[in-house]
């Protein structure tokens, strides 16, 4: 599992490419953020 800041496009795109998938968004310290899990 992993989460990260919406506006952080390139940990997202990372995360992406080492097999994690969305499952929610949510706000969290202010911010939005995106939780994903590794569907590998």
């Amino acid at each position: 599992m992993l989460s990260t800041q919406l506006t952080n496009v390139a940990s997202m795109r990372v995360a992406e490419k080492l097999g994690f998938v969305e499952v929610d968004r949510f706000v969290e310290y202010g911010a939005h953020q995106w939780f994903a899990v590794w569907a590998g």
